[in-house]
C-alpha cells in the first residue's frame, strides 16, 4: 500500500514533465475527468502552442482518437479551440482541452441598480459567450463566468464608534441578473469580468451605474452609563465604567443609536420594565434614569419610508436597596476606616445625624457617599460612644409609606430605613 501511494504522488509531477504550454495560457483548477483544461489568450500568436518535451516517441490525438501528429523527441503542436488532445509517450498518457480567451471576451454594454432593503439588483445588458470543456469521456462541464462588482458602502469603525467609508467587492456569476448586499449610503456600482481576463493577466472589461439613493438602514446602537465616583467606596454596586448596566441606582445612561443617517429617518425606542412598557421615545438618541430597582429591557429600531432593522435590546438590572452601618470607625488618617461612613445601594434620600453624649448634635450629612470624619468644627472629636439616626429612602420604597417615629421595621416598609444605634469614635 505504501508503494501504490508512492506511485500516485509521483506520477503527475512525472506527467507534467513530458509537455510545456508555451504562450499566455491559464490552467483551469480541478477539472473533472481530464489532466488539464488550457486556457489560451490568443491562439493565434506564434508562441501559442504544446511541446512534447521527452526524447522518445510520441503521439498526439484528439477526443475521437484520431492521429494529430507524431514523431520521437521534441516536437511542437499548435493547437486548435475548443478541441481535446491525448498526447501518448512510452511512459504516460495526458489528456488535455484547449479554449482560446480571444474568441470569448464579454461585450458590456449597460449596467442598471435598483436598490432594495437587504439586497441590490443589478441588470447587465451584455454579449457572454459561453466556454465549456469535453472531459475525455465527451462529457461537456460548462465554465462560469465570474464579475467582480465593487461600491462604496459604510463600515463601522469599533475603535473610534463611527461609521467610515469602506468599498466593497464582491464577486458574483456573470450574468444578466446579479445582486449584491445593499448599500448604506448612495453610490454607484462598477462590474469587471471576467476572472479568466484576469488570470491571463488580461486587462477585464469594465461597466458603471449611475449613481443610485440608498435606502438600507443600519444602526450600531451603544449605552454611555454616567460614572459615579471611582474612589467611592462604600457603594459597591456604584456606576464605575461607561459599559455598565447594571448596579447601584439611579443608574443613569445614554442610549445612541448611531444608524446610517441620513439614510435612516425615523427611530423608535422602547424601555419596558419586566413585560411592562414604561417608556417610548422617537428621538435619535435618548438619556434615561433608572430609579427603580428590577429588570429592564430597552429596544431600538431604526427605519426610514421604505427599510427598517430588526430591533436591538440592552438589558439593564437595577439592584434592591441596601443600608448597613458600622459600629466602629478610627479617624487616625492611616486610610483605613477613617469616617464613619455607611454601606449602601440604590438609595433615592439619605440623612444622618450624630449625637454626643449629652444629646448635642455634633455633625450630619445627606449624602451617603460621604460621611464623618471624627471632627467637630473642624477640632478632633474625643474618642468615645456617639449616637446616630438615619433616615433613609431606597429606589424600591413605595412612595406612600412615610418615616414612622419609631425605628422598628414593618413588613410593608421595604426600602424604607429609618435606624439608629451607637458609633464608636476609636483613636
Amino acid at each position: 500500500m505504501k508503494r501504490l501511494t508512492y506511485i500516485l504522488l509521483i506520477l503527475p509531477l512525472y506527467a507534467a514533465a513530458q509537455m510545456n504550454i508555451s504562450g499566455t495560457h491559464y490552467n483551469l483548477p480541478s477539472p473533472v475527468n481530464i489532466d488539464h483544461v488550457v486556457l489560451f489568450a490568443d491562439l493565434s500568436q506564434s508562441d501559442a502552442y504544446l511541446e512534447y518535451t521527452g526524447s522518445g516517441t510520441f503521439e498526439w490525438r484528439d477526443m475521437s482518437g484520431a492521429v494529430v501528429q507524431s514523431g520521437t523527441g521534441a516536437e511542437v503542436l499548435y493547437p486548435e479551440t475548443d478541441k481535446g488532445y491525448v498526447l501518448y509517450t512510452p511512459d504516460t498518457t495526458i489528456t488535455l482541452y484547449v479554449l482560446d480567451y480571444s474568441l470569448y471576451r464579454v461585450t458590456l454594454d449597460e449596467l442598471t441598480a435598483t436598490p432594495d432593503c437587504e439586497r441590490t439588483n443589478l441588470t447587465l445588458t451584455a454579449t457572454i459567450p459561453e466556454m465549456a470543456y469535453q472531459d475525455k469521456y465527451l462529457m461537456t462541464h460548462k465554465l462560469t463566468r465570474e464579475a467582480e462588482i465593487r461600491y462604496t458602502t459604510l463600515g463601522w469603525d469599533s475603535q473610534e464608534n463611527e461609521w467610515v467609508d469602506s468599498v466593497a467587492v464582491e464577486t458574483v456569476r456573470l450574468q444578466t441578473n446579479m445582486s449584491v448586499d445593499a448599500p448604506l449610503k448612495d453610490t454607484y456600482f462598477v462590474l469587471t469580468a471576467d476572472q479568466y481576463a484576469t488570470a491571463l493577466g488580461i486587462e477585464p472589461d469594465s461597466i458603471a451605474t449611475d449613481e443610485i439613493t440608498a435606502v438600507a438602514v443600519a444602526c450600531h446602537p451603544m449605552s454611555v452609563t454616567t460614572k459615579r465616583g471611582d474612589t467611592i467606596e462604600n457603594e459597591p454596586e456604584r456606576p464605575i465604567d461607561e459599559t455598565q448596566l447594571t448596579g447601584s441606582a439611579p443608574l443613569e445612561v445614554n442610549f445612541l443609536s448611531n444608524a446610517n443617517k441620513p439614510t435612516a429617518q425615523f427611530f423608535r425606542w422602547e424601555i419596558y420594565k419586566g413585560t411592562d412598557l414604561i417608556a417610548q421615545r422617537t428621538d435619535e438618541d435618548q438619556r434615561f434614569t433608572f430609579t427603580t430597582n428590577g429588570t429592564y429591557q430597552v429596544k431600538v429600531w431604526v427605519s426610514n419610508d421604505r427599510c427598517s432593522t430588526d430591533s436591538t435590546v440592552f438589558d439593564i438590572s437595577i439592584s434592591s436597596s441596601q443600608l448597613l452601618v458600622p459600629n466602629v470607625f478610627t479617624p487616625n488618617g492611616d486610610g483605613q476606616n477613617d469616617e464613619f461612613r455607611v454601606m449602601y445601594r440604590s438609595l433615592a434620600e439619605f440623612h444622618c445625624w450624630v449625637y454626643n453624649r449629652w444629646g448635642k448634635l455634633v455633625y450630619q450629612w445627606d449624602d451617603p457617599a460621604k460621611g464623618w470624619d471624627g471632627t467637630i468644627n473642624g477640632r478632633p472629636a474625643p474618642a468615645g460612644a456617639y449616637y446616630y439616626v438615619i433616615r433613609a429612602r431606597g429606589t424600591d420604597a413605595d412612595p406612600t409609606v412615610k418615616y414612622h417615629r419609631t425605628t422598628k421595621r414593618r413588613p410593608a416598609d421595604i426600602g424604607v430605613y429609618q435606624l439608629s444605634g451607637d458609633i464608636n469614635l476609636i483613636r
